[in-house]
């Protein structure tokens, strides 16, 4: 069974490239636009790796991971941060962050991107 991946971006064209790259590499790939979405996708289920911008508007990425240990702590899938932030200050916030499992900057190389997803996805423990 192949994992499920939810992608949380803004930036539509970007969403829906890395997601049509996911699903051509045999993995299940969701799409939504900003942070509520992702907590509103997570009230119907939990993925089993997320990729997640940090700079959208509203709500940005890491009040999307407080959002999460408030509402499900017991969730424990892999996140994958994938921004266009490279610099120290948010990098070091992602270090922090026990559900990130690797920090990535965009632009990144899809098929790349796609291997990082299936180790995440090989390390994540199942929500129980």
């Amino acid at each position: 069974m192949q994992p499920n991946i939810l992608i949380v971006d803004d930036t539509v064209e970007y969403g829906q490239l890395v997601q049509a790259s996911l699903l051509r590499s045999g993995l299940q790939a969701d799409y939504v636009t900003n942070g509520q979405l992702a907590l509103d996708y997570l009230n119907e289920r939990m993925p089993d790796v997320m990729l997640l911008d940090i700079g959208m508007p509203g709500m940005n990425g890491w009040a999307v991971l407080d959002e999460i240990k408030v509402r499900y702590p017991q969730a424990t899938f892999p996140v994958i941060v994938l921004t266009a932030f490279n610099d120290p200050a948010n990098k070091l916030v992602g270090k922090f962050q026990q559900q990130v499992f690797r920090y990535c900057t965009k632009p990144t190389d899809l098929r790349t991107l796609a291997n990082t997803v299936m180790e995440a996805a090989q390390g994540q423990v199942t929500v129980q």
